[in-house]
C-alpha cells in the first residue's frame, strides 16, 4: 500500500532531480511491499502532490559521526540535521527507485485529510500506480 508523505519544496526538487536518493524516517510502512509501493509527497504549507516514489529497499541503520558525511550527499539534508533527528537512534532510509513527477493531484484524491507529520497510508492507492 503506498503512503503520503510531506517535504519541504526544496527536497521535492531534489528527489524529482535524481539527486536525493533516500528518505530518512523513523519507522517503517508495515503495509508497504518493496519495489512496487512508495509513497507520494506533498508539498509541506500546501495540498499539492509533487510525485510518487518506488521504494526499492528499506535499510535500517544507525548514522554515526564517522558516516555523516556519506548520508548528507544521499539525503540533500545538512550534517546538522541528521545529527538531531537520528540523534543516536535507529533509522530507516527508503531507497527511492522510480520516480513518477505529478500535475494537478491533490491529497484529497488519496483520501488523507491532511499533510502527516511522519506518514499515512493511502487507502485506494496500491502498487505501482504510475
Amino acid at each position: 500500500m503506498n503512503v503520503l508523505i510531506t517535504l519541504q519544496k526544496e527536497l521535492i526538487d531534489k528527489i524529482i532531480s535524481g539527486e536525493k536518493k533516500f528518505e530518512m524516517r523513523k519507522s517503517i510502512p508495515r503495509l508497504m511491499k518493496l519495489g512496487e509501493d512508495g509513497f507520494f509527497v506533498v508539498e509541506k504549507g500546501t495540498d499539492e502532490i509533487r510525485c510518487w516514489c518506488r521504494v526499492d529497499k528499506i535499510n535500517e541503520t544507525y548514522i554515526d559521526h564517522y558516516s555523516i558525511d556519506w548520508y548528507t550527499s544521499r539525503l540533500c539534508v545538512p550534517a546538522e540535521y541528521i545529527e538531531k533527528y537520528a540523534n543516536g537512534k535507529k533509522v530507516y532510509l527508503w531507497q527511492i527507485g522510480k520516480v513518477v513527477k505529478l500535475q494537478d493531484l491533490c491529497r484529497n484524491s488519496l483520501f488523507v485529510d491532511k499533510n502527516p507529520q511522519q506518514f499515512a497510508y493511502c487507502p485506494l492507492s496500491y502498487g505501482e500506480s504510475y
